[in-house]
């Protein structure tokens, strides 16, 4: 039934929010401002919230002034830019009246510039072959093992010397 009233009101203006009352108006900046049903029936000045918060939200006027509301800040979102943000954010910490809510604008204004990013790395893994690592010179070699390998001599000359086999 509420679908029906809905679709009986026809809205004459492009703005429904302007053929609003006053109180009206103040409850629909309310809601959108994220005010609970009662929040919201108090921040416009209404005393009997239990009886008008509901009447309020049945209105066909009032919830067509909220859709259109609503569709109209989100079609402005695409405008909306990382500076928009910033400065919207710097109001919040400016406007922080608590500890709390200073520590939450700077964590949204962290989250923003990516302060929280994890840090990236690059770990490139080759699983070399024993003919792959025979065929590397000594300084590839080297590179391979991380620079771990102090004291090596790089370029020198050597003999290889093979262990006497142990008897069992």
């Amino acid at each position: 039934m509420a679908n029906e009233k809905e679709q009986q009101v026809k809205l004459t203006e492009v703005n429904p929010y302007t053929s609003l009352t006053l109180i009206q108006k103040r409850y629909v900046e309310g809601r959108l401002q994220g005010l609970n049903k009662s929040a919201a029936c108090r921040a416009a000045g209404i005393t009997n919230i239990d009886s008008a918060r509901n009447a309020l939200e049945k209105n066909p006027k009032v919830r067509a002034a909220i859709r259109w509301l609503i569709k109209e800040s989100t079609a402005s979102i695409e405008e909306l830019t990382k500076s928009d943000v910033m400065t919207g954010m710097m109001d919040a910490v400016n406007a922080a009246a608590t500890s709390a809510e200073l520590v939450m604008a700077w964590r949204e204004i962290g989250k923003l510039l990516g302060a929280y990013e994890p840090e990236r790395k690059v770990l490139e893994i080759h699983d070399y072959s024993r003919d792959e690592l025979r065929t590397l010179s000594d300084k590839d070699l080297l590179k391979l093992a991380g620079g771990r390998m102090q004291g090596v001599v790089e370029d020198a000359e050597y003999e290889e010397i093979k262990s006497p086999e142990r008897s069992s």
